[in-house]
């Protein structure tokens, strides 16, 4: 039995990439957008939502990172850190890292996910998985 993955997806986040994030039947997904407390919340507001509600973030905006929140100190974050801005990559990249079985390494660490690989930055270090196309 395979559990769904809790995620806040932050505002930060377009729309048309939230909804194909959201269409992933392995998440229990929340749309910070949806949620009326944290449509302009700050990133700390995110986040401390995300630890009550033990989620993790998924997000497109590179501050939210391992120095201003430390791993360790949230359920975890992963940033989608792509060069393209095309919604429909990033959800394909994306989806390939839910199937590659990396998602377990999420939990309280920070992934940034590009282009072939996930970066994993976590209690141990950091570690470099490539994820296949």
């Amino acid at each position: 039995m395979t559990t769904k993955l809790r995620v806040l997806i932050d505002a930060a986040v377009t729309d048309p990439l939230a909804e194909e994030l959201m269409k992933a039947s392995c998440l229990k997904s929340e749309y910070a957008r949806d949620i009326p407390d944290l449509c302009d919340a700050p990133d700390d507001g995110i986040m401390e939502y995300a630890k009550r509600e033990n989620r993790i973030v998924i997000t497109t905006e590179t501050a939210i990172n391992e120095r201003t929140f430390p791993i360790c100190s949230h359920p975890g974050i992963i940033v989608l850190a792509l060069r393209e801005r095309h919604e429909a990559i990033g959800a394909r990249i994306f989806q390939r890292f839910l199937l590659s079985g990396l998602r377990k390494h999420a939990r309280d660490s920070v992934t940034y996910l590009s282009k072939g690989k996930a970066v994993v930055r976590g209690h141990f270090g950091e570690t470099v998985y490539d994820i296949p196309e």
